[in-house]
């Protein structure tokens, strides 16, 4: 027979705390060569670490690892720390949320009033009717692929496979389905098969584009600027071009902002900067939603296009949830309050104008590219690359970020000050000439 008796036993609040004191003093104190080799042993190695020592303290610009070495991001986790770390405004509704027990997760089946006033919130900054929330950064193009063919299906109702078009140069994840229209080979290789109905088309080219439409095409997938492409910014009036050939085929546009969003480009998304006439039907948000703190994604669209979603057509058990929901209306809240776009074009303006001065002065810089704070530094071919000046670059107290070899990326957290940025760009000084 059961003894049920045992079935109600829970720990009580001392062994909580003591328990919960063990787990983090075991984290924060974990010596630098055990730390390693635990992440060599147990976790997947599908990313390379850029340094042994490990990361134990954040706060706005600035990572401190355990010894008390203070490193200025300026990666900011690809964008996700638009507001820096550890922003006050979002921790502290992080900890009203959890002192009044709120539900961390619920069943989407149950009213959140987070969620609500969520969507009421992002819906407003953003301007579309409808928020679709959902969790790591490439659920959001996902989620837009499959709105995007249940509309081809549904209301153009095209006969053959739907196709979706990407651009050379692109990045929108990880997943099976995005994964393929990824360049690198590391990313693809042994893969497949892919999912049909996708067809690359030459980044920046308006004639690709128009040349590669057919009658079955639905939807054009693009980063306003691209990212891990290597910050690539699209030739003037390039966007506008887009939308012009998509509304005459009848042809949806997404844009993927997950980096660009929030403030990144100096607007409080890239597109804006061609204005209303580059509005996209479908975009892609993450990242910064978080203002660091949770995996936090999803899409806006207008209300006849998000409406051919019904119950069970999509979702996820955490996307919504009202912790994540409460974060994400802390970090738009503290993006309206940190006036991000704006500080993104002052310090984007003033770094860009320390660069040139730098790469003036150095045999290494090709080219600086950049919109705001989402800055690209080109190497020549000829020198060290991209991870030999990451490197070095860190051993001076710096985080920068390779991609394709031969570019880094400057993305520092929005919200670093003008001062904090010329600590940066000395140390680049120093390692670029």
């Amino acid at each position: 027979m059961t003894d049920t008796a045992n079935l109600s036993a829970r720990p009580d609040m001392d062994e909580i705390h003591e328990a919960a004191l063990r787990i983090y003093m075991e984290g924060l104190g974990l010596p630098e060569g055990e730390a390693i080799d635990f992440i060599n042993r147990y976790v997947a190695s599908n990313y390379g670490l850029l340094t042994n020592e490990p990361i134990v303290m954040a706060e706005g610009p600035w990572l401190y690892t355990r010894e008390g070495r203070k490193i200025f991001d300026g990666v900011a986790a690809y964008s996700a720390a638009n507001l820096g770390h550890n922003h006050p405004l979002v921790r502290e509704v992080l900890q009203h949320f959890l002192n009044h027990q709120s539900p961390t997760v619920l069943g989407r089946f149950l009213p959140d009033p987070f969620l609500g006033l969520l969507g009421k919130k992002i819906t407003g900054m953003t301007g579309f009717e409808k928020f679709l929330p959902a969790n790591g950064g490439v659920e959001a193009p996902e989620a837009a692929i499959k709105l995007a063919r249940r509309w081809g299906h549904r209301v153009k109702k095209v006969s053959g496979t739907p196709e979706i078009l990407y651009f050379s140069g692109c990045f929108h994840g990880r997943t099976l389905t995005v994964t393929q229209v990824f360049e690198e080979a590391e990313a693809i290789d042994d893969f497949g098969p892919f999912v049909e109905g996708f067809k690359k088309v030459e980044f920046g080219s308006l004639e690709a584009l128009k040349e590669a439409i057919s009658e079955n095409t639905i939807a054009i997938l693009i980063e306003p600027v691209q990212g891990e492409g290597g910050i690539n910014i699209p030739p003037e009036g390039y966007l506008p071009g887009l939308h012009k050939i998509a509304k005459e085929n009848n042809v949806l546009v997404i844009y993927d902002e997950v980096q660009t969003g929030w403030g990144r480009t100096g607007k409080l998304f890239a597109w804006e900067h061609e204005g209303e006439r580059t509005r996209p039907d479908i975009l892609c948000v993450g990242k910064s939603i978080s203002g660091g703190y949770a995996a936090i994604s999803g899409i806006l669209a207008d209300s006849e296009l998000m409406d051919l979603f019904d119950p069970g057509s999509h979702g996820s058990t955490f996307g919504g949830c009202p912790i994540s929901s409460a974060i994400a209306l802390a970090s738009l809240e503290a993006i309206e309050m940190e006036k991000l776009p704006e500080m993104a074009v002052i310090k984007g303006e003033y770094v860009m104008k320390r660069l040139g001065e730098i790469a003036g002065k150095s045999n290494i810089i090709k080219e600086i590219r950049g919109l705001g704070l989402m800055i690209g530094i080109e190497l020549k071919d000829d020198g060290p690359d991209g991870h030999d000046i990451a490197e070095k670059m860190y051993e001076k107290g710096m985080i920068l970020k390779d991609t394709h070899r031969w570019t880094l990326r400057f993305t520092p957290p929005i919200v670093a000050e003008i001062e904090e940025l010329d600590y940066a760009l000395g140390l680049m000084e120093e390692v670029f000439c």
